[in-house]
């Protein structure tokens, strides 16, 4: 059997994953400061003229677009993309569905905390329902994403080497989230 450096599943979990955050990191570049990380970034790899120029255009629409759209979408589509990555393509789904709902009952928690304890201009930030409400949205898209594939391809399917693909599921899905944990704080780093 040849051996495919990709696998269509691979693929197609790449392309939802890339093009749910990149809208994300999108929307922090159209419309949010130019302190945030983000946009350093694009600064450092000299592309800061054309984003410059892309939101003198699209901000002329920003008063059509609601505010959660610009201040809450891009944490859902962050969780949602954390989501897909961990969820999707695993033959242990159900443990991988519990670090996924760890994850999610921390970052609502954390919202929480910031509403009893934060405040606009405070470290911890700011509770906003709208927040709440993308990462809900997130978290059943990409709960269903994963389950729906998990049920169409390993459900019920005997498998050699069992702890072999634990070991190694795990790994990954730790590696994810360290990465998507870098990724989340990146936007609150500014100048």
């Amino acid at each position: 059997m040849k051996k495919v450096f990709l696998e269509k599943r691979s693929l197609n979990k790449i392309f939802i994953v890339v093009l749910s955050f990149s809208l994300g990191v999108l929307i922090y570049l159209l419309f949010r400061s130019r302190k945030l990380f983000y946009y350093q970034f694009v600064e450092l790899i000299y592309l800061d003229p054309y984003i410059r120029a892309i939101r003198k255009i699209v901000w002329v629409y920003r008063k059509h677009i609601p505010n959660w759209v610009i201040y809450s979408l891009p944490d859902g589509l962050w969780l949602f993309s954390m989501g897909v990555s961990i969820l999707h393509n695993r033959y242990y789904y159900k443990q991988a569905q519990n670090i996924f709902n760890l994850i999610f009952i921390s970052i609502v928690g954390v919202e929480i905390f910031q509403g009893i304890y934060g405040g606009h201009g405070t470290f911890i930030g700011t509770f906003d329902s709208a927040d709440v409400i993308c990462y809900i949205i997130g978290y059943i898209l990409a709960t269903l994403i994963g389950y729906i594939y998990w049920r169409k391809n390993y459900k019920g399917k005997e498998i050699e080497d069992k702890s072999r693909i634990l070991k190694k599921e795990r790994r990954k899905i730790l590696l994810i989230v360290i990465i998507f944990t870098i990724l989340v704080f990146f936007p609150a780093l500014a100048s």
